[in-house]
């Protein structure tokens, strides 16, 4: 069974939390109501599940691990309101549970943005995420218009939620201790949206686009796209009208300005021509 383990730590960047201070920080930064229903992501041993256990009314935590969720059915097996799911976090269909949930989790590495992807979209049922990521990608969707870190992952989560980092964590708060440390950060679903769009999949795939070769211009990127090709000489208009000129890169664009670009450029495709692929 030790070795079994071991794969799935390689795998899927698993790291587990040892220090109880850093526990009960993440836990009075999530400010719990007692009405409140919880849903952990990951639980493995159990560290953060007990801390929240103590606070939540109805806690949820889905692990994909069998050997922790039989660990964790046994530790919780008198506690009526404490709920062991064995589960796919990345696949997982949300509604099965109550709504509105408080998501508290320490995501793996390597498959924890997949995992808040998935997440997003069941963010009507979410009320806010607080999140730990490596501390690079926190930077990455936390990143502003104009920063080196901003990209369409920033816009793809900017897009959907308003965002603020609480603190970081060390390495040396972990077991197996990782080659980096972490960042927890605090999401709340925009209601409504601020920059709604009518066609997100088309956005994203714009902003995909737009980003493909971050040292060239944004027109030069869009130009090469053969969806635009035939539409170079309005798309150019269409640049000028938004007041984006030839030198402009898409890592200066806000969201909102993904947004206005994106209706404008939709325009000038029919519906079932235009590109139906939503991660950027």
């Amino acid at each position: 069974m030790p070795k079994k383990i071991s794969r799935y730590r390689r795998r899927f960047g698993q790291v587990f939390l040892r220090d109880p201070l850093v526990v009960e920080q993440i836990v009075q930064s999530a400010r719990l109501d007692a009405h409140e229903t919880i849903l952990e992501i990951g639980p493995g041993r159990g560290a953060l599940t007990f801390a929240l256990a103590k606070y939540a009314m109805t806690l949820y935590a889905i692990e994909i691990e069998a050997h922790y969720v039989q660990e964790l059915h046994q530790r919780f097996a008198t506690v009526s309101h404490v709920h062991i799911i064995e589960a796919d976090a990345s696949t997982y269909d949300y509604a099965q549970l109550p709504a509105p949930l408080v998501v508290m989790a320490n995501l793996p590495y390597s498959t924890g943005v997949h995992i808040l992807r998935h997440l997003f979209t069941f963010r009507q049922r979410l009320s806010r995420l607080i999140v730990m990521l490596q501390k690079e990608v926190a930077a990455r969707l936390l990143a502003p218009p104009g920063s080196s870190a901003y990209g369409g992952l920033s816009v793809f989560f900017q897009y959907y939620a308003a965002m603020r980092p609480c603190f970081d964590v060390s390495s040396h708060a972990f077991t197996p201790r990782p080659a980096v440390d972490s960042t927890v950060l605090i999401l709340e679903p925009f209601t409504p949206l601020p920059w709604p769009s009518r066609d997100e999949a088309f956005l994203f795939w714009l902003v995909k686009c737009a980003f493909a070769h971050r040292r060239k211009t944004l027109r030069k990127n869009l130009s090469a796209v053969p969806h635009l090709q035939a539409h170079r000489a309005a798309t150019a208009e269409i640049l000028a009208t938004l007041h984006l000129d030839g030198n402009t890169r898409a890592q200066e664009l806000h969201v909102s300005q993904f947004v206005q670009l994106a209706e404008s450029l939709g325009r000038l495709l029919p519906h079932q021509q235009a590109p139906r692929r939503v991660e950027p």
